[in-house]
């Protein structure tokens, strides 16, 4: 009761209309198109490499950021601003700085560490970031989130729980693992025990357009329309992604 007095309720900004965004055919002359067409039986084939070791897991995303050609695709339930979230963001700006379309959906439950980070992220070109069924208000901590919506429990008891990283609709990462540093044995206090799987073959398409209905779907807002820049100030998009700052550091 006493941090819904202190915390103002509020309500999310007015729906943006937005043309549906959707992945497409990917292109066979990538190469990780390549690879993965001569690793798979043709048909209905897929392929999956189970990657119990933490190490193994966030090697692939890294890696899979570093030789996509066109399009990436990011979907977690968790993403922290530590070292392994703070990594794959930078995998991501680099990715994109070479003109890879890269997508980045995120639930917004956990994103009071991470939120600016991501913000400034998203206004790296070539780069957009979007959080599922947003908190309006409260958003400095997990608790004030809640207080300041409490007329809103019943939407944001639905989170988003998916775990994915697509490379040029070829090769895809699924699994149990967020992006922080205990799902990959990173903690200094404690680690989560989890799997991941490397897919290629029929079912990433099939991924891939799972992704596109959370990303189009109206739980989902742009996290400029949501997220407001340390000291109130609008986000500006940058319009060079030179630089070897991590997302959310000033350039020198």
């Amino acid at each position: 009761m006493a941090l819904a007095v202190l915390c103002a309720c509020g309500s999310l900004p007015p729906a943006r209309e937005r043309t549906p965004d959707l992945a497409g055919r990917s292109d066979p002359a990538t190469a990780l198109a390549r690879i993965a067409a001569a690793s798979t039986p043709p048909g209905e084939h897929s392929g999956f490499r189970l990657m119990p070791l933490g190490v193994y897991s966030l090697d692939a995303r890294i890696q899979l950021a570093a030789r996509a050609e066109q399009t990436l695709v990011v979907q977690y339930y968790q993403f922290e601003s530590d070292a392994t979230g703070r990594l794959l963001m930078r995998a991501l700006r680099t990715a994109a700085a070479r003109g890879v379309k890269v997508r980045v959906l995120v639930d917004d439950l956990y994103t009071t560490r991470s939120q600016q980070p991501l913000l400034a992220l998203s206004q790296v070109p070539n780069i957009e970031v979007r959080l599922n069924n947003p908190f309006c208000c409260g958003r400095e901590g997990f608790l004030s989130r809640f207080a300041a919506s409490p007329h809103e429990i019943a939407r944001l008891n639905h989170r988003m729980h998916n775990k994915l990283l697509i490379a040029d609709g070829a090769m895809a990462v699924v699994g149990g693992r967020n992006m922080a540093d205990d799902y990959f044995l990173l903690a200094a206090t404690h680690n989560f025990i989890d799997m991941d799987a490397l897919v290629v073959g029929k079912v990433v398409p099939q991924l891939e357009a799972i992704f596109d209905a959370f990303w189009n779907s109206e739980e989902v807002w742009s996290i400029a329309d949501i997220v407001a820049t340390e000291g109130g100030r609008e986000p500006q998009r940058r319009t060079s992604t030179t630089g070897s700052g991590w997302p959310g550091q000033p350039q020198a």
